[in-house]
């Protein structure tokens, strides 16, 4: 039995995947309730946010409110119908700029903040260069990329500060974290990581834990929570933490969010940091909301997050790029332009950048 059953459960494997196949699309959307879902999101304790979150196996978890999606729920989605119809992907396109990266080379270059593309970003300010979830590959796992990075690994000066925010493929690839192994002064990442970037070449490495912060060259990067998950070949489900970091260095300070559906985290980090001035937020991949209300925002939660957090701007981050969700992957930006007409408040604190794109940091005064 021992021996046949590596090979049932291989057969098994297949079995799914020709359903997969053969069966896309054979199920329509899940319905979801909207309303309901806001209402328990509104009913959770603010005070565990600071509450323990890892349990007796190991497993971290977020302790306010616990995921509540199964692998059966991962394969219906797959053969789902897409919950926004059938939408052409030339439609809905992201903006590229040339950008050769040259001016991170430069120590005395003006502050600024460069998108490489999905929720790669590089913050440059004080001599300091920082580069968020480094992802330069072809595909995250099994999802090809559509837009090339603005600008290749070698545009990075030597003394780099990398931060990863989770271990999802998307934002922690391995030959990312390869190459920048030698040139990076530091990674910083959460709990359960440390050993995983160090097998993947990363030379300098140092875990943090929600709401513990270090300081690297004059710049305060803090680790905070935010609500999603962690998996991956290699690491077993929920056994390294994920979350958001904040920088902050003189009088700018910018909140990068990573991967996190809508909660209360949000506020409490607004009031803790009054004086954000950009705020980097996950706009993609939020249909089908039955299945990816938990760990992504749609639109409305995008900007009630931004409100919360109190910051200056917004960067919608991770569309685009990537096809992660249902709908063609820059589709969230046309949905952000929609929102933004229904809501002219926010209009001018909106940053929706091409790839490549480069802005310049205005602390708050």
């Amino acid at each position: 039995m021992s021996f046949a059953a590596p090979i049932i459960r291989r057969l098994g494997l297949a079995l799914v995947l020709a359903a997969m196949f053969w069966g896309a699309g054979c199920f329509s959307p899940k319905p979801f309730d909207e309303e309901a879902w806001q209402k328990t999101v509104a009913a959770t304790d603010p005070a565990k946010l600071h509450a323990p979150h890892r349990d007796a196996q190991g497993r971290f978890y977020n302790p306010w409110l616990v995921q509540d999606k199964s692998t059966w729920d991962l394969l219906r989605w797959w053969l789902s119908s897409s919950s926004l119809g059938e939408l052409n992907d030339e439609d809905y396109t992201v903006p590229v700029v040339s950008n050769d990266g040259a001016y991170l080379r430069d120590p005395k270059a003006p502050a600024s903040l460069t998108w490489v593309g999905h929720a790669t970003y590089v913050v440059q300010w004080g001599g300091q260069v920082v580069i968020t979830d480094p992802f330069f590959s072809d595909s995250a796992a099994v999802v090809s990329r559509l837009v090339p990075p603005a600008f290749g690994i070698k545009a990075l000066p030597q003394g780099v500060v990398v931060l990863i925010s989770h271990n999802h493929y998307d934002h922690l690839d391995s030959d990312a974290v390869a190459a920048l192994g030698d040139k990076a002064s530091l990674f910083l990442c959460p709990l359960g990581l440390g050993e995983v970037l160090k097998e993947m070449g990363a030379k300098r490495v140092k875990e943090l834990d929600w709401w513990q912060s270090e300081v690297v060259d004059g710049t305060t990067f803090t680790f905070l929570p935010t609500q999603h998950w962690s998996r991956r070949f290699g690491q077993d489900y929920n056994q390294s933490l994920w979350g958001s970091w904040m920088l902050q260095r003189g009088k700018e300070t910018i909140y990068y969010g990573g991967d996190s559906g809508y909660f209360k985290g949000f506020k409490e980090i607004g009031r803790r940091w009054p004086d954000i001035d950009l705020a980097l937020l996950g706009a993609g991949a939020y249909e089908p909301r039955w299945f990816m209300h938990y760990s992504h925002m749609d639109v409305p939660e995008l900007f009630k997050a931004f409100a919360d957090l109190g910051a200056r701007r917004l960067v919608p981050t991770q569309w685009g790029v990537l096809d992660l969700g249902d709908g063609p992957a820059a589709y969230p930006a046309e949905d952000i332009r929609r929102y933004l007409k229904k809501h002219p408040q926010w209009q001018g604190r909106v940053l929706l950048m091409p790839v490549g794109g480069r802005v310049p940091l205005e602390p708050a005064k």
